[in-house]
């Protein structure tokens, strides 16, 4: 760098609080569509499950309940929410929100306040470490925010799109080697981790990650620089670590050793990688794929995790390549490099064929924590490590064009020899950034609940026990949007979580344990087949009602629903009723009576 960054200081200046507000424009435009309670994102079970926790957050608060765990869903165990990406950082702090209008409402704006909020800590990061011209800053900030990874997470995981306290998480590693008072900036940055806990605990593993490799390339870079100055870092880092396990121990407890709590591996987590074209194309959610660009392999529009467009990762290389020197280019260079082959998972594929290379995460996904990350996500730091390197080779060229920060023409060169450069470089930097331009989230409607709940009818059929829904589902919209039509009353058997596989075996399964009931209703309402019912299979049925405490069997219209009426017609010995748009079977008498036998 040929200049020294500027140090962003509050109050901020008119422009520095324009580019703020610019970013929130842009957020306000990306959740256009979310604002409407008859909409739901094009994830919907997703944003059916975050709009379940807004409303949980609130619920506890009024209630008296505990927000780590709620007894509403995987009746009678609960769901442990901590360990299922509780948001407390963001539902808490919107409960008001929340309990004025309604979780729809906070679900829009955790996404617009992530969005923007994100981009606007990567503007005031890259302006302290990299860059001090505005421009450069705001435009690298936007692609730290607004990258096609981030924006398809609005489709359902707000979680993602507040990173806003990644950056500084990042930039408060980086001081602490220079701090004069280590234990007062490792309390800061302890606070941050702290927090950022409640928020996603999975970024916050990446950001680790990622400083692991920022300290690796540094020291050998600058190993007597490191030496000097490791006292400082250790004792900060110490401070910070201690912090964050104090002020969260509490939640970090209840989620390792409380109930419901589950160890991995993630079965499924190995399923969801990159494949190596996915950088140099474009995904859906972005303008360039908007107009018919977009990579048949951006096949999951909420997982967009890379898809930056060939121009941008050749900028990237060549400024790797050509700044090598630069500190700032080296580690950026490197992160994103270590990154990307993470993300692409067990084996590498090249356009859907695999390329018989194995990655190096085979390896990795055996150990602890690795073992629970959805591999393709580690795509998302390659976007920021980029937008460095994009800061970086802009800055360098904008340093020497007259006007520009830090102006200083090479020896030989004059004024008016470098004035064509200017407009060149914005041009080429608007170049790269439109074709990610982001598109509005899609929006399709919402899942209709039947009148069954929304009426209030089925308090005349549950008192103190559960609903069971047949058949119990996994993954189970329905109950989501069943329990915010009701006002999180009634318990489920079933819902949408991450929880043990039994009792005894925590490893970690979607859903609650099966029961020999749940499997056979699952293969009738995928077969529409009735199976002949036999005395065993109805004393199943009985011991799985007493278990769950069932107060009642709801059928919803569903496919193969008549299979499944006459099917637990016949388990009980008895039809159900037609009510309110569903067929309901009150159990409560012969659960009563069953239990009464010896």
């Amino acid at each position: 760098m040929t200049h020294t960054p500027g140090r962003l200081r509050l109050p901020w200046s008119a422009e520095d609080a324009a580019v703020a507000m610019l970013y929130v424009g842009l957020a306000v435009l990306v959740t256009a569509g979310l604002w409407g309670s008859a909409a739901t994102a094009d994830n919907p079970r997703d944003h059916a499950w975050f709009l379940f926790l807004f409303q949980n957050a609130a619920h506890a608060l009024t209630h008296g309940d505990n927000p780590l765990f709620t007894p509403l869903m995987g009746a009678p165990d609960g769901v442990n929410l901590m360990a299922n990406t509780g948001l407390l950082g963001l539902t808490v702090p919107l409960i008001p929100v929340t309990l004025t209008a309604g979780p729809t409402v906070s679900y829009g704006l955790s996404i617009t306040v992530g969005l923007s909020a994100t981009a606007t800590a990567w503007y005031v990061v890259l302006r302290r470490h990299v860059t001090a011209n505005q421009g450069v800053a705001a435009a690298a900030g936007a692609l730290g925010g607004f990258s096609p990874g981030i924006v398809g997470h609005a489709v359902g995981h707000p979680n993602f799109t507040a990173q806003f306290v990644l950056p500084f998480i990042v930039s408060a590693v980086i001081r602490l080697r220079s701090a004069t008072k280590p234990v007062r900036s490792g309390i800061a940055l302890g606070l941050m981790i702290a927090y950022q806990i409640l928020l996603n605990e999975e970024l916050l593993f990446f950001t680790a990650l990622a400083c692991l490799v920022m300290v690796v390339v540094f020291v050998a870079s600058r190993p007597r620089q490191a030496l000097a100055e490791a006292k400082r870092f250790l004792i900060g880092l110490g401070v910070a670590v201690g912090v964050a396990v104090v002020v969260d121990a509490y939640p970090l407890w209840f989620q390792f050793f409380g109930p419901q709590h589950y160890r991995g591996p993630f079965y499924w987590a190995p399923v969801w990688h990159l494949d190596l074209v996915s950088y140099p194309s474009y995904g859906f959610n972005a303008i360039a794929g908007w107009l018919g660009a977009a990579s048949r392999f951006n096949n999951d529009p909420d997982e967009t995790n890379a898809f930056l467009g060939a121009p941008l990762c050749i900028l990237a290389l060549v400024a790797a390549v050509t700044l090598w020197r630069v500190l700032a280019v080296r580690i950026a260079a490197v992160l994103a490099a270590v990154f990307m082959v993470l993300s692409l998972g067990d084996k590498i594929q090249l356009r859907g064929v695999d390329t018989g290379v194995p990655g190096p995460w085979r390896q990795l996904r055996r150990l602890p924590f690795f073992d629970t990350v959805i591999t393709s996500r580690l795509g998302l730091v390659v976007a920021p490590a980029v937008a460095v390197l994009l800061a970086c080779a802009c800055d360098r060229l904008l340093a020497a064009t007259p006007g520009a920060p830090g102006a200083a023409p090479e020896p030989g060169e004059t004024p008016a020899d470098l004035a064509w450069r200017r407009p060149i470089v914005w041009g080429v930097l608007a170049a790269l950034l439109l074709p990610l331009f982001p598109t509005t989230v899609k929006i399709t409607a919402a899942q209709n609940v039947p009148p069954f709940y929304t009426t209030g009818t089925w308090r005349d059929y549950v008192g103190s026990g559960t609903i069971v829904p047949i058949p119990p589902d996994p993954f189970s919209e329905p109950t989501l949007r069943a329990l915010l039509a009701t006002d999180l009353e009634p318990r489920f058997v079933d819902g949408y979580f991450i929880g043990p596989s039994a009792p005894d075996r925590p490893q970690a399964r979607y859903g609650p344990p099966d029961r020999p009931t749940t499997s056979l209703l699952r293969g009738v309402a995928t077969s529409g087949q009735v199976p002949a019912i036999t005395d065993t299979l109805r004393a199943n049925l009985m011991a799985d009602l007493r278990y769950w405490g069932a107060d009642c069997l709801v059928l919803a219209p569903t496919n193969h629903d008549d299979a499944l009426r006459r099917t637990v017609a016949d388990l009980l010995g008895q039809p159900g009723r037609p009510v309110a748009g569903v067929w309901v079977w009150d159990v409560r008498a012969l659960v009563v009576d069953q239990a009464r036998l010896p």
